[in-house]
């Protein structure tokens, strides 16, 4: 019996994970199609059925996507079944560890990884980048947080290290406007913030701020 390609193998992966999701819900086929109808995104029952058992294996995108918010699970769920396998065959007779997979596949990892931002190129870069530019948000989010939490009493924090997170915001905050004019300037589209940054004087004998980003910046640790 001739062997089932890697693409005919990935389909049928992700029909065998639309069923466990399924029945550990308890839910049917026609359960799971009248919530995939209620997404906007309709799949027939039948179609719904030809998957699972195999008569069809040329899953759409769109449709991996739909049946998984159906389902309550992540997308990537029902295409790397983490947790239920050893290995994944990520691409023909390629085999790694499940959790792998899925960060190479959310763009957390390449197969060869860098340890800075310079010489990416740009569709990878702008992945990478744009994840910087969350873990930016984030921990200067948290800053802010701690501090407010402080003036409100909600726990004790010396002067002195107010003023030293006040100021460790502040370069944070540098960073992001450095980080973003250097997307701008690469032809990317820097994310909407809450953060106000882009009006931020740089001080003149900040070159940090000017120059991080300027393929000096290690990845953050995801």
């Amino acid at each position: 019996m001739e062997q089932p390609d890697w693409m005919s193998r990935v389909g049928t992966g992700i029909a065998r994970e639309i069923r466990r999701h399924r029945l550990a819900r308890g839910m049917s086929a026609q359960q799971l199609s009248d919530a995939c109808e209620e997404l906007g995104t309709p799949i027939p029952r039948t179609v719904i059925s030809n998957i699972e058992n195999g008569r069809r294996t040329n899953i759409s995108v769109a449709e991996t996507v739909a049946l998984a918010q159906a389902l309550g699970v992540p997308p990537i769920a029902l295409i790397i079944p983490a947790g239920y396998v050893e290995e994944v065959e990520h691409l023909p007779n390629r085999w790694i560890d499940p959790i792998r997979a899925v960060n190479w596949f959310s763009g957390v990892i390449t197969i060869h990884r860098r340890s800075s931002l310079d010489g990416l190129p740009k569709d990878e870069w702008a992945l990478t980048v744009a994840r910087t530019h969350r873990w930016l948000e984030n921990l200067i989010s948290g800053i802010y947080k701690d501090i407010n939490e402080d003036a409100k009493g909600l726990w004790e924090m010396s002067a002195v290290d107010a003023e030293s997170q006040k100021e460790r915001a502040y370069h944070l905050k540098l960073e992001l406007k450095g980080l973003r004019e250097e997307m701008v300037r690469r032809g990317l589209t820097p994310p909407r913030t809450y953060l106000q940054v882009d009006d931020l004087e740089v001080p003149a004998d900040s070159e940090k701020a000017s120059s991080y980003w300027t393929y000096k910046a290690e990845i953050p640790p995801f």
